[in-house]
């Protein structure tokens, strides 16, 4: 059943929500993308595999996500601020790579498909929140990471993916 959307904020309106489905067996983030030979990736930055290809996802329960559309240019600080802190925003990768089978060509679903980035919330391997962006390009997915220290601020045409608790 659909979660009643929230009030719209001062940096983020609520667009809807979606549920990953629960995984049963550890999630090796590297095998995902060795292994998969369904979805389209165009490219996986080296900072991404450098931070997460090493990692290990423990078994998690199905999980709601909220998608929010970024309504001006924001580092990640104010963005993880108003969706309640870090602890609030994490996410698993394993739960958006179970939203990108969903749409493994490109096709329109959840994840926007325009060109601009699907922002989930993780800890690399070393425990550091990072921002995971996904994008869809015409040459497949695209997938990467920053710290949220990094200053780097997103626009406005970007969307947001946190965790209903």
């Amino acid at each position: 059943m659909p979660q009643p959307i929230e009030a719209k904020t001062a940096l983020l309106e609520p667009l809807g929500t979606v549920v990953a489905p629960a995984t049963t067996a550890p999630v090796v983030i590297r095998d995902l993308f060795t292994t998969n030979t369904r979805i389209k990736f165009a490219n996986t930055f080296s900072e991404f595999k450098g931070r997460f290809f090493d990692k290990t996802e423990k078994p998690s329960k199905a999980v709601t996500y909220r998608k929010y559309k970024l309504l001006r240019i924001s580092p990640d600080g104010p963005i993880i601020a108003e969706l309640g802190g870090e602890s609030k925003v994490e996410a698993t990768f394993g739960a958006a790579f179970a939203l990108l089978q969903l749409q493994p060509g490109g096709e329109a679903g959840f994840l926007q498909t325009n060109g601009y980035a699907n922002i989930f919330y993780s800890k690399d391997k070393q425990k550091e929140l990072c921002a995971i962006r996904i994008a869809w390009t015409s040459a497949g997915w695209v997938v990467d990471t920053i710290s949220v220290r990094d200053p780097l601020a997103w626009n406005g045409q970007h969307e947001i993916f946190c965790p209903v608790a």
